[in-house]
């Protein structure tokens, strides 16, 4: 299972709290608030963290949820984007 969380500022994670490794993760939708692309390829063995950048604006808010998918599971999963704590 895959959880996105803030770590602080503008600075977020994307976490593999499954047991299995995620291989070939990708975002299903453009978020404008993303400084970066995710790497292509991106693959989180169990217990790893990738470190992301989001900054909201009036433009590009922050979204509610990120829609991603990775091999063998091909049917987006909305991870939900937490509020800014800091």
């Amino acid at each position: 299972m895959l959880s996105c969380e803030h770590a602080h500022k503008a600075k977020w994670q994307l976490i593999n709290h499954g047991t299995a490794t995620a291989t070939n993760v990708r975002v299903t939708e453009a978020v404008g608030a993303m400084h970066r692309p995710w790497p292509e390829n991106l693959t989180l063995a169990p217990g790893e963290v990738y470190d992301f950048l989001m900054a909201g604006s009036m433009q590009e808010p922050l979204p509610s949820v990120i829609r991603v998918v990775w091999d063998g599971q091909e049917d987006p999963v909305p991870l939900r984007v937490p509020p800014r704590i800091g």
